[in-house]
């Protein structure tokens, strides 16, 4: 992944627009597991989720098998993230 910052200029209002996408995504996400109204309902919201986002991080991060995550990132169950893991 190219992150040189005399690359592309970033188009503004694409960006504006993925934050805006990305926290949706977050809050809707949030909703959806924690509006399952018994167990059975939450869990299958939460594998509905894992199964649906899982691809789509694990194709943005380019993941390679032998070296899953970036410097300075933590690999969290298969998830890079930039703090370390919790739990």
């Amino acid at each position: 992944m190219n992150m040189d910052p005399l690359g592309p200029a970033t188009n503004l209002q694409q960006y504006a627009l993925l934050r805006t996408i990305l926290d949706s995504l977050e809050t809707g996400a949030l909703r959806y597991y924690l509006g399952g109204t018994s167990d059975i309902e939450r869990q299958a919201n939460f594998k509905y989720l894992k199964d649906k986002l899982t691809p789509i991080i694990n194709h943005i991060w380019e993941k390679q098998k032998e070296d899953p995550c970036p410097d300075g990132y933590h690999n969290c169950d298969g998830y890079c993230v930039s703090y370390p893991c919790v739990g």
